[in-house]
């Protein structure tokens, strides 16, 4: 899926990635739904980018199978 960005990603690698915007991915980033850490800039896990993208898609398949048929 994100074979071709290195393990620890850059917020451009991230915004890239997840197609959404510096905004958008600060807010993510602030509020924990993307671990990661401070040092000259975030440094972001790859491992956390497939854990939100995962924790993603299991809320969207939650929220479709409450639909009714």
């Amino acid at each position: 899926m994100f074979s071709h960005y290195d393990d620890i990603m850059s917020v451009e690698d991230v915004m890239e990635a997840l197609n959404v915007g510096r905004s958008k991915l600060y807010e993510l980033l602030r509020s924990g739904q993307i671990k990661s850490w401070k040092m000259k800039g975030y440094r972001i896990p790859k491992a956390a980018v497939k854990d939100f993208v995962f924790s993603q898609a299991q809320m969207n398949l939650e929220r479709y199978s409450e639909l009714p048929d």
